[in-house]
């Protein structure tokens, strides 16, 4: 349906533009008559672009929004949406809830971040994945053409605070068999098994013996244990990257023998339990077991998440490729590990041309002429 233009008894214009069907219009009125069919092509442009939205929708709340958004999310884990939902109640809505979609902007979301970071000092990455949240719901609305665009998405326009090696803690070697001498020994073999495999807490939690091949040196991440409000289960990975089966070094292999032998997973149980042989709750073993060795060790600050860290800077410092370390650290995407990792990285390639060099210097060139490096020519292919 085309809008129109009439002249009124007054004698002004009004413009009428045709919003949703059924009848429903939107109307402007102007002095002149050009003035009214200006900005009624502006609108059939508008609409014809794709980004023409309707202001009655525009003036939702975007707390009105986030719940919608929330309840149309599928296939999402207990433990993720629980989080999700915190996330919203504690540092999203309180700011922006009662917002209208219109009146959402760059400078309302840069304050609001500067809100999170400077006055209530959350760190960057509580900052940055609200705003991800955040940004979520803004790109829905502009799905469903309550938004011409999202102001999240405006390049580097808002400033989100930097991720700091400080909140990345990466223990040498020795530092973590110091964290296990100083752990319960209940627990030693545990804090190993995170250190030098990069299981997260759930995945290191939810280990069951049948998931173990000592024989054959590897385990395989099959299931991890979430705990919810209080309520334990057992879920199969979040994606199919995450279920997978690693190589174990030798002296973890020792390790998980000696726990087993002391600590037996009868029936093909959890390999790592609490003293009375239930699932480990995360918050316990924090308070009980964790923050007492790190202590212990002098290595605090320390999070137990930071011994997934340190795999993934050990295998860098040896020089392993992304793709392994993806691979180890169950990662469903390159980028992730790069995003995460990245700046261990960055000697990397003045070693790969250390050694580039080092290889020609040994390859029998002459002095004074290059190295030659011989490669077989290659048939071509049929066209």
């Amino acid at each position: 349906m085309a809008g129109h233009v009439r002249k009124l008894e007054s004698g002004r214009y009004i413009a009428r533009f045709p919003v949703g069907g059924r009848g429903r219009f939107r109307s402007r009125t102007f002095d002149r008559k050009r003035d009214a069919q200006g900005w009624l092509t502006s609108q059939t442009s508008r609409r014809d672009r794709g980004d023409w939205v309707d202001p009655s929708l525009a003036s939702e709340s975007f707390a009105g929004v986030a719940d919608a958004w929330l309840k149309s999310r599928r296939a999402v884990a207990t433990s993720t949406a629980a989080r999700d939902e915190s996330y919203f109640r504690n540092l999203i809505l309180p700011y922006l809830g009662d917002y209208e979609l219109r009146h959402i902007g760059v400078e309302v979301l840069d304050d609001w971040v500067h809100d999170l970071d400077e006055v209530e000092g959350k760190s960057p990455a509580t900052v940055r994945k609200a705003f991800q949240l955040a940004a979520a719901v803004l790109d829905r609305a502009v799905v469903l053409r309550k938004l011409p665009a999202n102001p999240a998405r405006v390049g580097a326009a808002i400033s989100l605070p930097a991720m700091s090696d400080a909140e990345m803690r990466f223990l040498t070697a020795d530092e973590v068999h110091e964290l296990a001498d100083a752990t319960e020994p209940r627990y030693r073999a545990l804090v190993l098994t995170a250190a030098f495999t990069g299981l997260r807490w759930g995945e290191a939690a939810g280990l069951r013996a049948k998931r173990l091949d000592l024989s054959a040196a590897r385990l395989t991440v099959a299931e991890v244990l979430s705990e919810v409000r209080g309520e334990l289960s057992f879920k199969a990975p979040k994606t199919a990257a995450s279920r997978r089966t690693l190589a174990l070094p030798s002296l973890l292999v020792e390790e998980l023998r000696s726990h087993l032998a002391e600590w037996p997973a009868v029936g093909g149980g959890l390999v790592f339990t609490g003293p009375t042989g239930t699932p480990l709750r995360r918050t316990n073993f924090r308070r009980r077991v964790w923050e007492p060795a790190v202590e212990a060790a002098e290595l605090g600050p320390l999070r137990f998440h930071d011994l997934r860290h340190t795999h993934a800077s050990m295998l860098i410092a040896q020089g392993e490729h992304p793709k392994t370390i993806q691979m180890r650290l169950g990662h469903a995407s390159i980028s992730t590990t790069l995003d995460t990792y990245g700046h261990l990285m960055e000697g990397l390639d003045a070693a790969a041309a250390a050694r580039l060099d080092a290889s020609m210097k040994h390859s029998g060139s002459t002095e004074g002429r290059a190295p030659v490096l011989e490669m077989k020519a290659r048939k071509p292919k049929n066209p």
